[in-house]
């Protein structure tokens, strides 16, 4: 991960603040939040077009972290098949 460590990065994103990326170019903001019953993440795309790239209601951040490590929101892979090509910043 460029700009941090992987691990600080989904602990950061576990903790429900707020976490901003940029992947190939394109900023990103991951977001993950309570809801009624549960919990939910999101990640919206801050470039054109904006739009949301991938959400997931679970029953707790656990299950929502782990939803998000398996899913192929990233050109087809997984947060941890393309890790070194995030780069975590500030917006």
């Amino acid at each position: 991960m460029i700009n941090g460590d992987p691990y600080e990065f989904l602990e950061h994103i576990y903790s429900g603040q707020d976490t901003p990326y940029i992947y190939h170019e394109n900023k990103y903001w991951l977001q993950g939040y309570t809801v009624e019953n549960g919990f939910h993440m999101e990640i919206f795309h801050c470039s054109p077009p904006y739009d949301y790239v991938w959400e997931y209601t679970g029953k707790d951040p656990v299950e929502c972290m782990d939803a998000f490590q398996s899913a192929r929101i990233f050109n087809g892979k997984t947060f941890w098949e393309v890790e070194k090509e995030i780069e975590w910043v500030d917006f």
